[in-house]
């Protein structure tokens, strides 16, 4: 039965590819190696057939000893007949045999790793290159001196501490070292030709940034220079003789280095071995005859150092960028959800004259995690991010932001379009959790941006809070017409954060007073706060300000600023102004703050005020989170001997029901019920049901907005017990207490 033979079969069986290259490969580079004949025998400058066993069993593995016995076997039985001949290929199968062996079983499963790799250049450097050669060396030095072969055909002579046995030495590390990188790339190539194209991107991967074309033309051209002049023979002018002497070689390593650091290790490696061939080829040029034998021991050693240093050295630049090019990526990336992380994001908006931004909010995923675990989490974004790579298009990326998000750079082409598709894809997206369909609710939000984009993480959280709003409607939402009123406002709010800061630390907030009147005489004032605008001298109103103090968390910051320098007022001014009674306002989230009360304290003991004479004004919100810290502050600091105020009740969060469980002293009716209490019979029955509540808890009642005479008197006839608004006084600076003293 005839069986064909495909080329499969010959690439991988020891007697296909293997023995081809081995039969083709050792006889040429044999021929190609630089040889001297001296006295006492043949001398290699570089011995290349070594080198090429060493490629062959690089590539194949065990199926290249066959080949590379049969052609040594035919190499040598030609030349010395029968016995010398497989004498011969013994020692070379042995050799190479026992240095493969050593080298397979430390090196492990990454034997056939490319060369150049520094974590494997121990075990290649102690089997196969100095074991094989040692090996080499002794075995034939032991047979050559028992008379088996003769010296001229062996790599060492009867004595063996000689300078030939030593340059045949260096050699044959030569060859190893350079020579079977490029004949390993050649074998490589010839196996599966499109192997030439890996190389090439190798090389180009390896070169370092900024490498112009330029640069290397100009090196090249120094380089040929250079080896062209050491090339050269019979010039007698003086200067040119010191030129071409063999101490004009140490200028090659300048200029090789630099190659070796700017180029990689593909590229140094594979044009150093053809410099180097050349070089040894043109020896006469640049070799004294003077002590000739001494002069090629030293040049033979100082290729070999050459050599040694710029593998080296090419080596370890070509590592060290790849590890900064893999450090640089890993950079850009998520490693648990395996996206384009913020980073990236950031520097892709740089790439892009303008771009339109899309904002994915997942409402309920925190539920979702803590029921069904963080894989969920991870594994919805994952899928959802991949499902939405078909609608974008080039250029265009889904990035991860941290929680539950994720924002999308698309182009601005037809983005009405875009968002149409992006919207129906999440209407219709489902997670199959274990076998149950998963879909929570989520939020679009887009805007568009030119770059340079400024205060990216302040743009991303008016794109959530636009995402908020999406979720309720269920359709993509953009609150801006203007391309450039996100970017307008962010730097708007960023301006008034700087503000604010600077108004912190150079003590630039200005405490205003606004009295609030007693009907049964006695009297107190509210602090208000006003901020100054050191480039124009005017006073920045709260409602400008604070909604930027809440939102960057400087809340507690700006109230222990209010707290200390109204104290400060009181101290300094106890002696004119003894029965200073005053209302600070404090945040929710500072009353919260489980170090608040003790804060509060130890200002009360610095400035050596009584606690009578603060009144605490607290707005109820949906911000009072912790309820268990607010309660204990208000109740510590009542036994302490302050009084609570309640402000703007009636409105937002401040209810019936929370009333019944808050411990205060005060009641403070919301303005707005009270400016239309007698045109409007709804917020008479208000004020009048807040009245009414209040006296049942024996709470004092505050009533805020009274600017007329008929306000202040149905307001008494009520039982409101103090009064405050335009008709009792405006807000004036604090100083301004000075001038009218209170009595």
């Amino acid at each position: 039965m005839r069986k064909n033979f495909s080329w499969q079969d010959m690439r991988h069986k020891w007697w296909g590819l293997p023995a081809i290259c081995a039969l083709m490969l050792i006889p040429v580079t044999s021929w190609l190696s630089p040889m001297i004949s001296l006295p006492d025998g043949r001398t290699y400058l570089i011995y290349m057939p070594i080198a090429t066993c060493v490629a062959l069993l690089m590539v194949f593995d065990w199926a290249a000893l066959p080949g590379i016995a049969l052609t040594l076997f035919l190499r040598y039985y030609l030349r010395v007949g029968f016995e010398m001949g497989t004498l011969m290929t013994v020692i070379y199968f042995a050799a190479l045999s026992l240095a493969w062996l050593g080298y397979r079983w430390q090196a492990g499963s990454r034997w056939s790793a490319p060369l150049g790799l520094m974590n494997l250049a121990k075990v290649r450097v102690g089997w196969l290159l100095i074991f094989l050669t040692l090996f080499l060396v002794i075995v034939l030095q032991i047979v050559i001196e028992s008379g088996l072969l003769p010296d001229y055909l062996g790599m060492a002579t009867r004595d063996f501490f000689t300078l030939r046995t030593l340059v045949n030495l260096q050699a044959m590390i030569l060859g190893i070292l350079l020579n079977s990188h490029v004949i390993y790339l050649l074998i490589r190539i010839i196996r599966k030709p499109h192997y030439l194209r890996v190389v090439c991107t190798r090389l180009r991967k390896e070169l370092a940034p900024g490498v112009k074309f330029t640069e290397m033309v100009l090196w090249f051209a120094a380089l040929g220079v250079m080896v062209t002049l050491l090339c050269l023979q019979g010039l007698s002018e003086p200067f040119m003789k010191i030129l071409l002497s063999d101490y004009t070689l140490t200028l090659l390593f300048p200029v090789l280095l630099f190659g070796a650091w700017r180029y990689g290790y593909y590229f140094i490696s594979i044009v150093w071995t053809f410099t180097l061939t050349i070089l040894f080829n043109f020896y006469q040029g640049f070799i004294s005859e003077q002590s000739f034998v001494h002069n090629l021991v030293f040049v033979s050693a100082l290729m070999l150092v050459y050599t040694i240093t710029l593998l080296l050295m090419a080596a370890i630049a070509s590592r060290q960028r790849l590890l900064m090019k893999r450090s640089s990526a890993a950079a850009l990336q998520d490693p648990v959800f395996g996206l384009p992380n913020l980073r990236a994001f950031n520097r892709d908006l740089a790439r892009y004259p303008r771009s339109m931004l899309c904002f994915i909010r997942v409402s309920d995923m925190d539920m979702l995690s803590r029921n069904y675990g963080m894989q969920l989490r991870i594994q919805f974004k994952q899928q959802l991010a991949l499902g939405l790579k078909p609608y974008l298009q080039a250029g265009e990326r889904v990035y991860h932001l941290p929680g539950y998000d994720l924002v999308l750079r698309l182009n601005c082409e037809d983005t009405d379009k875009k968002l149409q598709n992006l919207h129906d894809y999440l209407e219709d997206f489902r997670l199959i959790w274990n076998g149950l369909p998963l879909h929570p609710n989520i939020g679009l939000s887009y805007c568009t941006v030119y770059s340079p984009v400024e205060h990216l993480p302040v743009l991303l959280g008016e794109l959530s809070g636009i995402a908020e709003v999406s979720l309720t409607t269920g359709q993509p939402e953009s609150n801006k017409n203007d391309h450039s009123q996100v970017q307008l406002e962010i730097r708007e709010k960023v301006d008034m954060l700087h503000k604010i800061q600077r108004a912190l630390d150079d003590d630039r907030f200005v405490l205003m007073a606004q009295p609030i009147f007693g009907v049964r005489g006695d009297s107190y004032h509210e602090i208000l706060l006003r901020m100054s605008d050191g480039a124009h001298e005017k006073l920045v109103t709260p409602d400008k300000f604070l909604p930027v103090v809440h939102e960057f968390g400087l809340s507690y910051q700006l109230d222990m600023w209010v707290l200390k320098h109204t104290l400060m007022f009181i101290n300094q001014n106890r002696v004119r102004l003894p029965s200073l009674r005053f209302a600070v306002n404090f945040t929710p989230s500072t009353l919260c703050r489980p170090t608040f009360t003790r804060d509060f304290k130890t200002l009360m003991l610095e400035y050596e005020v009584e606690p009578f004479q603060i009144v605490l004004e607290v707005t109820e919100s949906h911000l009072l989170q912790n309820m268990k810290y607010a309660d204990m502050a208000m109740r510590e600091l009542r036994s302490y001997g302050c009084r609570i105020a309640i402000d703007d009740f009636g409105t937002g969060y401040a209810s019936y029901g929370r009333l019944k469980e808050i411990q205060a002293d005060i009641l403070k009716i919301d303005g707005s019920f009270v400016r239309n209490m007698l045109t409007d019979s709804l917020d008479a029955y208000i004020v009048q049901s807040i009245c009414q509540v209040a006296r049942m808890k024996h709470l004092s009642i505050v009533a805020e907005y009274v600017e007329t005479e008929e306000q202040k008197t149905a307001l008494h006839a009520l039982g409101v017990d103090y009064m405050q608004g335009y008709l009792v006084g405006k807000p004036e600076p604090l100083n301004k207490l000075l001038e009218f003293p209170t009595p």
